[in-house]
């Protein structure tokens, strides 16, 4: 085994076994590279690869702490449920329903879903999280509008255990076609609370508006990702 995996073997145990919780610091460069016998610039090896991993972040001036890995996103490449992401993934996924109301449209939402301002709609707002031991972790603020008259009995359903994709399909509506919009933006105040994160820290925001066969926009989504907590991957083929 390569020097420099020692270090990260030494460092990554201690994290999965708990002995270094998020927050830890861990030991400084030149102590590790005592205790290895081993020089300083492969210890930095292995620091870089924790951090490139997910498993410490570097605050200037202060040292190395461990973190938790962000959660690899595949939702720009698949139509999928969170809860079937994340559970292909090993994951444990938990859900709150924080609003869910009938209402009317808003300018934008009339636009996404191509229905008049009189039209009924359905918004469904929804923290997701990943638990980590007797521990939730919220990950996804996802805010969901869809017509009333597509889906007249939603309120029969209860959202914290059924996904919203899998009660479209058990009433013969299915997702075809998703169009997604990536932005960078800023959390609120209200969102950061959320979270339980500091206001204005950067966030990935999906809008998505998601079509049946016939190219009906059946569903328009607004989704909220902590920088901090997430990743993602985007795959393009020729």
């Amino acid at each position: 085994m390569h020097s420099y995996l020692k270090v990260y073997r030494y460092i990554f145990d201690q994290i999965q076994d708990g002995s270094l919780k998020e927050g830890d610091p861990i030991p400084k460069e030149m102590d590790l590279s005592a205790l290895f016998k081993i020089s300083r610039p492969t210890v930095r090896q292995a620091m870089n690869k924790l951090v490139n991993d997910g498993y410490l972040k570097r605050t200037k001036g202060r040292g190395s702490f461990v973190t938790k890995p962000k959660v690899l996103q595949e939702y720009t490449r698949f139509i999928e449920s969170y809860n079937h992401e994340m559970e292909k993934k090993g994951l444990l996924p938990d859900t709150k329903v924080l609003e869910m109301s009938l209402t009317f449209p808003n300018e934008n939402v009339q636009k996404q879903l191509a229905i008049n301002e009189d039209e009924r709609i359905v918004k469904l707002k929804r923290l997701r999280f990943i638990k980590e031991g007797e521990e939730s972790k919220p990950i996804i603020l996802t805010t969901v509008f869809f017509p009333y008259s597509i889906l007249p009995n939603a309120f029969q359903y209860d959202f914290e255990k059924l996904s919203f994709y899998d009660v479209l399909n058990e009433s013969g509506i299915k997702i075809q076609k998703v169009m997604r919009i990536l932005e960078i933006k800023f959390l609120s105040e209200n969102n950061s609370k959320l979270f339980g994160l500091s206001e204005n820290l950067p966030c990935h925001f999906i809008s998505s508006v998601g079509y049946d066969s016939e190219n009906r926009p059946i569903e328009y989504s607004e989704n909220f990702y902590p920088a901090d907590r997430n990743k993602f991957i985007i795959e393009i083929s020729q």
